[in-house]
């Protein structure tokens, strides 16, 4: 089952500074090739599972993370979301 977030970054360093932060707060994380046919900037995101999103937006409230943009698939849909 598909059900996942994908979050892109501006460059490579934030995509790594971000990784580092949720894997210090133990939130779960895969990084994974931007797909292409969500954004052509950075080529790096990260894959949080729904379970661990309620500690990344934490992370993103307390200014931990720098992001571009937060999309979520689920069942094969994929949808931007407004944090």
């Amino acid at each position: 089952m598909n059900n996942f977030y994908i979050l892109t970054f501006n460059n490579t360093h934030e995509a790594m500074k971000a990784e580092s932060a949720c894997l210090s707060s133990q939130i779960k994380v895969i990084m994974m090739p931007t797909p292409t046919y969500i954004t052509k900037s950075c080529g790096i995101s990260l894959r949080v599972g729904k379970g661990d999103f309620e500690g990344l937006k934490e992370l993103i409230s307390d200014n931990k993370i720098t992001y571009k943009g937060v999309f979520e698939l689920n069942e094969n849909i994929l949808k931007q979301v407004e944090l």
